[in-house]
């Protein structure tokens, strides 16, 4: 039964802690409802990719099979295909052929409505989801339509909901939406009109629960009626994005566009259930089958999703709004679209095949109606010259075409309030785009810039804008004074070229809705040491004239010559200010005041800066989380011994400071999450007992410590959370110890520490018996003996091995060493990297039958590949700055491996 929870199930199957430690590769693909085998083998890989495959431009299934197969080559595999409808075995084969050389213990889990995918699919097992016993039913009923109230106060709506509920066939989803249409009004009278509502007794077939849904939506305040049913024009198991979907609402004029309230609807039909936050992404969304079904049927006189071509007599002739999702649509009948001149909507989704240049010209001389237009992926090479006619338009999408020119004539439409090129190879913006006065958002893969002359007819902007201003044109900033509307980011450069006067046109205190504002002079002016005092003066006083209006969340200053930070960065001004980031600000000596809301604080190269001793006080900054101190070589006064006292605090980098005094003890709160110290002065010197009670640390770097004298195992066995340690260039680290105890640890990285000799013996032994380093899955290290004592016992997560920077002459060396196969049985790639005295590869090389990526940079004096050859499993070899000897060698293997 559509609603009963397949998806949910298997996503907390997908996520549990023990499914992700167990598989090497997980991947989720939700099928549409007339799957493609080339287009969902593409998503398998782009889901085991993270999204990197996407632009691949592989379109052919042979070629999307071989990368498959060598994603899924020697890993435990799971693959989730959400609500599957293909009933046909061959296509199913086919599909997962590729998948056939992945580990033993990989799993494929399909949820479907039909047994007859199962079939097709080969189940193993086959779990069926019927519908909540009654007793857990009403459990779950009236925590959605009861909410904070007391049930047992309401004897009377108890009755009636139970009656309700009973109808409801034991389906979670109609337990929330008609739940919480019941919550919305707690009067006998209310929850007795749903009961008797005639909508029960509409025919579905077996299992439908459609009356329950449309009886949620009838209490539905009108503009979300609308919002919703217009959601029929996607196809089932569309992702849309937040901002794409508000855009469409209000080009279609179901909501205003003033403030936050497309979010607001947005989120009130989410709470309601009508739409899914997708899985991978907080700003995705998708609509369950049954609400798709429901809008259909709620707008099938206005609504129509295109999926076959076959159905093109069924579009009815008073269709508004209406989507092409099919790849093959002969040109003849696409024309036939010209026919439907009420529509107000046009979504032409993956008709990649066939150039529609000049089928569009013909369709926008009888679409004068159309509103929004998306030709999102389409094979169109131009738009034509007739879309000046379309002067009802409000929003139109034409990202990832290969369009290199917009016409004269988009310049005509003057109604249109969104532009999105994204991806689109274009060459130049049309010279009259600034007369689109009613555009808010411009959709570009750079930020909007300020080269476009009468930038300032743009009031209604809401786009990160980057305004330059040319030397001699300091004026030119008054032209951001009515673009009130900006809501992203504003970028304004080379302020050098402003005198104090203009700076007050640009009414910054006006933009109520900007999140980020960024302040950047030139480069080559900070960095002139003979700058007088009177251009400090001068910069201060036009940093005084850019306040901001007390909204704004970020703030950056870059190559500000300064020498005191701005007045109303002092607390009570900025009240939302989040985060501040200082860099290059040479002249800066101290920052004396910051707001108390923030909450990230960024000061780098500023190297002149004296103290931060003022500003960092811990009563006004208990909500900081983050701390980053770079490149500031004069700082001598940096409050480390009251950093215990910022409760909030989760990361802290204090980087190349090297004045830092050994005065004062570095101290930490117990929410730490990440730690970096690099050239921090005598700060070092606080280690390791700034380490104590930290049980949240999951990063801990340290670069060129030389106070760091041991890490001893009572302090490092409390990290129980750490995921990664880095320790690089401690010259006087002589021991560390309590490694056994971290296991969560999946980095370690020990480079240069040539003292270190006290190591702890037991970091592997324990591996076999659950302890130990047993997740750790990356190593690098500059010491072979470190390497040897590691071979005394087995690493079976370890998948990545680098020897980087070592003095020594062989890798393995001592008698108590086993064989490389048994103590790298998962390893895939290995690195010789910057290794000057090593003359050999280990000769055991070869046993390792799980790599997959062998790479030898600048080892010189390693003549030649070992006697017994390389592993059969490997695919990528690469190499340089390596003996000729061996590069010779190597060259010759190209036809073998995949050579660098």
């Amino acid at each position: 039964m559509g609603g009963v929870g397949k998806t949910t199930l298997a996503q907390v199957v997908y996520n549990d802690q023990m499914v992700q430690d167990h598989f090497d590769l997980r991947m989720w693909v939700c099928l549409p409802e007339s799957p493609d085998v080339t287009l969902v083998t593409k998503a398998i890989i782009e889901s085991a990719t993270k999204g990197a495959a996407a632009q691949t431009g592989l379109a052919n299934l042979d070629s999307l099979q071989v990368v498959l197969r060598d994603l899924a080559s020697s890993k435990r595999f799971l693959l989730v295909l959400d609500n599957a409808w293909c009933e046909d075995s061959v296509e199913f084969q086919t599909l997962i052929a590729p998948l056939k050389f992945g580990h033993p213990g990989s799993a494929i889990l399909v949820t479907s409505r039909s047994s007859k995918v199962a079939d097709a699919a080969g189940a193993a097992e086959l779990l069926c989801l019927n519908g909540l016993p009654e007793e857990a039913y009403w459990e779950l009923f009236k925590q959605y339509a009861f909410g904070d109230e007391d049930p047992s106060g309401h004897p009377e709506l108890v009755a009636i909901g139970k009656k309700i509920a009973h109808r409801l066939k034991g389906s979670p989803l109609a337990a929330k939406t008609v739940g919480v249409a019941l919550s919305s009004d707690m009067s006998t009278k209310h929850w007795s009109i749903v009961m008797a509502s005639g909508l029960w007794e509409l025919e579905q077939g077996a299992g439908g629960i459609l009356p329950a849904l449309r009886l949620s939506y009838q209490y539905l305040p009108a503009h979300l009626k609308q919002c919703f049913a217009f959601c029929a024009i996607f196809p089932k198991g569309h992702i849309f994005g937040k901002d794409t979907l508000i855009d469409m609402w209000i080009a279609e004029g179901f909501i205003s566009p003033q403030g936050d309230f497309g979010s607001i609807c947005l989120k009130e039909l989410l709470s309601r259930s009508f739409f899914q936050q997708h899985m991978f992404s907080d700003s995705c969304y998708v609509m369950h089958d049954l609400m798709s079904d429901l809008a259909q049927s709620l707008s099938i006189d206005e609504c129509f999703c295109l999926t076959d071509e076959r159905c093109l007599p069924k579009i009815p002739s008073t269709i508004r709004h209406l989507s092409v999702c099919t790849k093959h649509l002969e040109l003849s009948k696409f024309l036939e679209l010209g026919r439907y001149t009420k529509l107000r909507s046009l979504l032409i989704l993956g008709m990649s095949g066939q150039d529609l240049s000049c089928s569009l010209d013909i369709l926008f001389d009888k679409l004068s109606n159309i509103r929004v237009l998306v030709l999102r992926g389409c094979a169109v090479k131009e738009l034509p010259r007739n879309i000046g006619n379309l002067k009802l338009l409000r929003y139109i999408d034409i990202s990832y075409t290969k369009i290199q020119c917009l016409p004269d004539s988009i310049c005509q439409l003057s109604n249109l309030q969104i532009l999105n090129v994204l991806n689109v190879p274009l060459k130049n913006h049309p010279k009259g785009l600034t007369r689109l006065v009613n555009l808010r958002k411009c959709y570009v893969n750079e930020p909007i810039t300020s080269v476009m002359s009468n930038i300032s007819n743009l009031t209604s902007l809401e786009n990160s804008l980057v305004f330059e201003i040319p030397k001699g044109q300091g004026h030119r900033i008054a032209e951001l004074k009515d673009m009130t509307q900006l809501t992203e980011t504003l970028h304004v450069t080379n302020l050098e070229n402003i005198v104090k006067d203009d700076a007050l046109k640009a009414k910054m205190s006006t933009k109520a809705h900007l999140q980020r504002l960024i302040l950047e002079w030139s480069s080559s002016k900070t960095g002139n040491a003979e700058v007088s005092n009177a251009k400090y003066s001068q910069e201060s006083i036009i940093v005084e004239s850019f306040e901001p209006h007390p909204n704004l969340e970020s703030l950056k200053l870059k190559h500000y010559s300064g020498i005191q930070t701005p007045s109303w960065l002092q607390a009570g001004k900025l009240c939302c200010l989040c985060e501040l980031s200082l860099s290059n600000c040479h002249f800066l000596t101290e920052v004396t005041s910051l707001p108390s809301s923030l909450r990230r604080l960024h000061i780098i190269r500023c190297r002149n800066l004296r103290s931060l001793d003022e500003c960092l006080q811990a009563q006004s900054l208990q909500g900081i989380t983050e701390i980053t101190v770079m490149n500031c070589s004069k700082l001598a006064l940096l409050p480390v011994e009251r950093f215990r006292g910022f409760a909030s605090l989760r990361v802290l980098e204090i980087q190349n400071c090297p004045e830092l005094p050994p005065t004062r003890k570095l101290t930490l709160p117990p929410s730490m999450v990440e730690l970096l110290m690099r050239s921090c002065g005598h700060v070092d010197a606080s280690l390791p007992s700034c380490l104590h009670n930290l049980p949240s640390l999951v990063s801990l770097i340290i670069y060129n410590c030389p106070n760091l004298l041991s890490l001893p195992a009572e302090i490092v066995s409390q990290l129980r959370s750490l995921r990664g340690m880095y320790v690089d260039n401690c010259s006087s680290l002589r021991s560390l110890g309590g490694l056994h105890h971290l296991s969560s640890l999946i980095n370690l990285h020990i480079v240069n520490c040539p003292r270190l000799t006290d190591l702890d013996p037991l970091m592997f032994l324990d591996v076999v018996k659950g302890q130990g380093l047993q997740k750790l899955e990356c190593l690098t290290i500059s010491s072979t003996s470190l390497l040897s004592m590691m071979m005394r016992s087995t690493s079976p997560a370890l998948k990545t091995v680098v020897l980087y920077q070592s003095t020594d002459s062989v890798v393995v060396h001592g008698p108590h060493n086993k064989k490389l196969c048994w103590c790298f049985p998962a390893v895939q790639e290995v690195l010789f990297q910057d290794c000057g005295n090593l003359v050999a590869l280990p000769e055991e090389l070869y046993t390792l039958s799980t790599l997959q990526f062998l790479r030898i940079f600048n080892c010189p004096k390693i003549q030649s590949l070992p006697h017994t050859g390389l592993p059969v499993s490997l695919r990528t070899l690469s190499f340089e700055k390596c003996h000729p000897l061996l590069e010779e060698q190597l060259k010759k293997l190209k036809f073998s491996y995949n050579t660098v």
